[in-house]
């Protein structure tokens, strides 16, 4: 196959590239998806295919850097979606303007958008993925449409938490997944077979956009997906337009240069930075969009970490093992040992007079892979995490040495702020109090790691008003390039606290609909290949 003209390159197939590029394609538009990893086997964890990933560098105490940064959400067909647990939160009003609690020093953390303007999208997204959830539990939902789905029951684990929550005048509410409770856009319901978080489900009960890539449904040759395609660099046909990317077939090593109307970055925060800045050239020496040097700026990655303990487990029924999910009891009625990686979050915290700062976070159970009684106890795990600050000199930047494929490696800048030390001490004590509330003893807390990369991935390629602190416009249109957006978490001025993806989803539909009808309006720079 040819590789010569497209309308659109889209680069990543994960929660932004895959929802971007289908959108694009089914206005007739003829769009091109490179992504660098493969398909994932049903079942497949993530820890059997992370080794593969080529790492960050990231700075140690004494100055060297080490091979430590995680800079994927996940590097596959479908990113991050094919392993991630599904929660599905939406933006709070506060995370699209938190200029009252972020630290003096940091970047101008209000987006250019409100939620009026992501509410549509959201909804529509919804419609497609489905959300299992329960309207109005959550004391800081924003409005939203009546749900699709009822929220999933609680787990063993869940029902202790929540009980203790209540205790404590908390006030619990069913997490909501983007799994099926029940029969939903012709996937299954969950069967609560396994862990539910980084792993590839084995059912397909729980949303993957990356299903949209394949959809028969679109114009006959409108959308082409090559996987194991690594892309290299943007070409330029004058300062402030882009008309080529340069992109090496991993399986047959063979370098294409593929003519376009309009580039879409889909590929990370990290990812997406790097590739601007391995795109300099002349009219662009220090990378494209780069004119201000905010290019990879304003790295965030979310404070996380977790608290856990075991409580003791008498009163607990004993374990069914059904696995046809019209036959599963209510877990109130039996302990089931799989299940959803999270039934229960709280956002007591998350706008808190006595947080620093007075924003905290959300806390939510992340129930172990292992959820078995043992010896009459039961382990209890919560997460819990809080948007960061956004820093100028928290950045993705590029190393002088040079990786597998000759190219820059990628160098992960990232220091946690002191304002953000505190509030994650600060939700690290209510965690353990709800553990401890909750019965449980030999309280432990785990480093999530988050300062090396995560899941989480935000910033770099930041939306605002203000080419002096940002990267892109409100459509994600990086400031310097006329056809060069950017649709991925990059685009986030602010990480705000609760899992991006949905969100992530919802802002690259709303870019990708303004993408192509500025390309199907009359007198648009560059004709149609």
């Amino acid at each position: 196959m040819t590789y010569e003209t497209f309308d659109v390159c889209v680069v990543g197939s994960g929660a932004s590239g895959s929802v971007a590029a289908h959108e694009i394609a089914a206005s007739g538009l003829r769009v091109l998806v490179l992504e660098e990893g493969r398909k994932l086997r049903s079942g497949a964890s993530l820890r059997d295919v992370e080794s593969g990933w080529e790492n960050a560098l990231v700075p140690t105490a004494g100055g060297a850097l080490r091979p430590f940064g995680r800079p994927w959400s996940a590097s596959a067909v479908g990113g991050g979606m094919a392993l991630y647990a599904g929660i599905s939160f939406r933006l709070r009003e506060v995370d699209l303007d938190a200029r009252a609690h972020v630290a003096p020093d940091a970047l101008d953390p209000a987006w250019p958008i409100g939620h009026a303007d992501l509410r549509p999208y959201y909804d529509r997204v919804e419609r497609c993925i489905g959300v299992a959830r329960a309207p109005g539990a959550d004391p800081l939902e924003p409005s939203g449409p009546p749900a699709l789905m009822p929220a999933h029951p609680l787990s063993t684990q869940g029902r202790l938490l929540a009980d203790a929550g209540r205790r404590i005048g908390l006030r619990p509410f069913p997490t909501p997944l983007a799994i099926n409770s029940v029969p939903y856009a012709g996937r299954p319901a969950c069967v609560r077979c396994g862990p539910c978080n980084e792993q590839v489900c084995p059912t397909d009960a729980r949303a993957n956009t990356a299903t949209l890539l394949f959809n028969t449904g679109l114009p006959a040759g409108a959308l082409t997906v090559v996987r194991g395609a690594k892309a290299l660099r943007i070409g330029l046909r004058d300062r402030h337009r882009a008309a080529t990317i340069d992109w090496l077939d991993l399986r047959t090593r063979t370098r294409h240069t593929t003519r376009v109307r309009c580039v879409v970055l889909a590929a990370n925060a990290v990812q997406s930075a790097a590739l601007l800045l391995r795109s300099a050239q002349p009219g662009a020496e220090d990378g494209l969009g780069n004119s201000t040097g905010m290019v990879g700026r304003g790295l965030s990655f979310k404070i996380s970490g977790y608290v856990s303990g075991t409580a003791d487990a008498a009163g607990v029924p004993p374990p069914r093992h059904d696995t046809d999910a019209s036959q599963l009891p209510d877990p109130a009625d039996a302990h089931i040992p799989g299940g959803p990686f999270s039934t229960v979050s709280f956002s007591d915290h998350y706008l808190d007079p006595d947080a620093p700062s007075g924003l905290g976070g959300l806390l939510y159970e992340a129930s172990d892979e292992d959820r078995s009684i043992q010896d009459g106890r039961i382990r209890l795990r919560v997460h819990f995490l809080a948007a960061d600050q956004p820093m100028r000199d928290n950045a993705v930047r590029l190393a002088r040495e040079r990786g597998p494929l000759n190219l820059p490696r990628i160098v992960i800048d990232y220091v946690t702020h002191p304002l953000d030390k505190r509030r994650l001490g600060y939700l690290s004590r209510r965690a353990s109090e709800l553990l401890v509330k909750a019965g449980a003893d030999d309280i432990r807390y785990e480093n999530s790691n988050y300062q090396l990369g995560s899941r989480h991935l935000h910033g770099g390629c930041r939306a605002g008003t203000d080419p002096a602190e940002s990267v892109v416009d409100a459509w994600g249109r990086v400031h310097d390039l006329d056809n060069v957006h950017v649709v991925d978490g990059g685009y986030f001025p602010y990480a705000g606290g609760v899992n991006p993806t949905f969100t992530i989803q919802a802002n690259a539909l709303r870019i990708a609909g303004h993408i192509a009808a500025g390309l199907h309006a009359p007198g648009t720079a560059g004709s149609a290949p």
